[in-house]
């Protein structure tokens, strides 16, 4: 296997597109550029007969969900005793007893009589990343951040009487908010949570929470339940509500309307939650370890967010995600981790911290492996990258195209080929 990253990658189609220091290309364009490049080279391989990237799997049942990174199916054979017979797709003249297969809905589906199929596919190409380079920050070094989202920064204050309370300040000056959830001791606060639209403060019996849009305060004893996108939700007792706060004219304050969603069956003790947009993946904090469900991690967290099927969790000295009960760790981080400015593939940011006495953000994706099985396969992606890059441009690619080809023609050539064939494979691969 050919040992590189994604980064070595856009190095080196900069070098050839003669890029080299220029900003030309943004991250989200050279991200997207490679990706489009990896599944062109993927698809072209697959015609063309490559089969480094095969999977497969057995089954003896008449149906089975196909795997979920099932790209492209390769074939799909009879094993009778270690000798394998190929079973052709069912055409529309066969009956149910003729030995046949069938693709549909995402599962397999098996006609005949058989007891032991093997099923060869080609995976889905992985998502390739390279981290962006982090960016700094303007905030004031003499405050106390507590959390962020996107652009916005929560933060303890005080009022002019010295009373405690929070403020954020946005970056674009959009959401700032002056001194809100005035008078909670800072002693009795167990968690402090910034959203799109709330400030939310947990304390030992309640729940605070600040609506930022309506400038409109109330609190609950629930806890709160971040979803992927962002909206937000209260569990109380095993009960999952959405809510609004409304002022009532006969109190004349604000309250917190709730509306329940359902029961869930969680572990009591959770002091923040986060689940997928369908509620059926959870997450939660619980005496700062993470639990998946009813199962205990045994990550330490102080923040945590939901995307992309996984948990992603900032603590003082790490910064990685959990999937399922899987653990692993991004970074090694050295400084002070405020909180997620978001999982955003659009900009490749994800977390917010102090380095060096100054505030960075910082990006959440890693620099993915590329898993090549050659350096054949890197020269070919790097030239179709180097012209996607100087197409952009407008510039002349009739020089980086002749070299494509040429380096296509020889690969072609070889790519059938073993050792007791001619002509043998050459350097051609190295």
């Amino acid at each position: 296997m050919f040992n590189m990253k994604t980064s070595d990658l856009f190095k080196r189609s900069k070098q050839l597109a003669d890029f080299e220091g220029s900003d030309f290309i943004t991250w989200n364009e050279a991200v997207n550029c490679i990706n489009e490049s990896n599944v062109a080279l993927y698809e072209k391989l697959i015609n063309m007969g490559d089969n480094s990237f095969v999977s497969s799997f057995r089954m003896a049942a008449k149906e089975k969900l196909l795997p979920e990174d099932f790209w492209q199916l390769k074939g799909v054979y009879l094993w009778n005793n270690g000798n394998l017979q190929v079973i052709n797709r069912r055409a529309d003249a066969d009956g149910i007893h003729h030995l046949s297969y069938e693709l549909r809905n995402g599962s397999i589906y098996l006609y005949g009589n058989p007891n032991d199929i093997l099923v060869e596919y080609y995976p889905k190409p992985k998502k390739l990343f390279f981290k962006p380079n982090s960016v700094m920050v303007d905030l004031d070094l003499e405050k106390t951040y507590l959390d962020c989202c996107k652009h916005s920064f929560l933060f303890s204050d005080t009022t002019e009487l010295s009373e405690p309370c929070y403020s954020v300040v946005d970056l674009d000056g959009i959401k700032n908010v002056d001194k809100a959830l005035i008078g909670i001791d800072p002693s009795d606060v167990l968690g402090a949570w910034l959203t799109d639209n709330y400030i939310l403060v947990r304390t030992d019996q309640t729940l605070y929470i600040h609506d930022i849009a309506k400038n409109a305060e109330s609190d609950i004893d629930a806890y709160p339940v971040v979803a992927e996108n962002g909206e937000v939700f209260l569990m109380e007792d095993g009960i999952i509500s959405s809510f609004s706060i409304k002022y009532n004219s006969l109190l004349q304050e604000y309250i917190v309307d709730v509306k329940d969603l359902g029961d869930f069956e969680l572990i009591d003790g959770g002091l923040f939650y986060v689940c997928n947009n369908s509620m059926n993946d959870f997450y939660y904090l619980k005496d700062n370890t993470i639990w998946f469900g009813t199962v205990d991690t045994g990550v330490t967290a102080d923040k945590i967010i939901y995307a992309d099927k996984k948990c992603y969790y900032l603590n003082d000295s790490e910064y990685g995600y959990i999937e399922n009960e899987l653990n692993r760790v991004i970074e090694q981080t050295k400084g002070d981790n405020i909180g997620f400015i978001g999982i955003d593939e659009r900009t490749g940011f994800g977390y917010c911290s102090k380095k060096y006495g100054k505030y960075f953000v910082i990006p959440y994706c890693e620099d993915t492996e590329l898993n090549y099985p050659n350096s054949t396969y890197f020269q070919i992606i790097s030239y179709i990258l180097a012209i996607a890059f100087k197409s952009k441009q407008g510039a002349d690619i009739s020089l980086l195209q002749n070299e494509l080809e040429m380096i296509e023609q020889t690969f072609e050539e070889t790519l059938g080929s073993d050792a007791f064939q001619f002509p043998r494979m050459g350097n051609v691969y190295n």
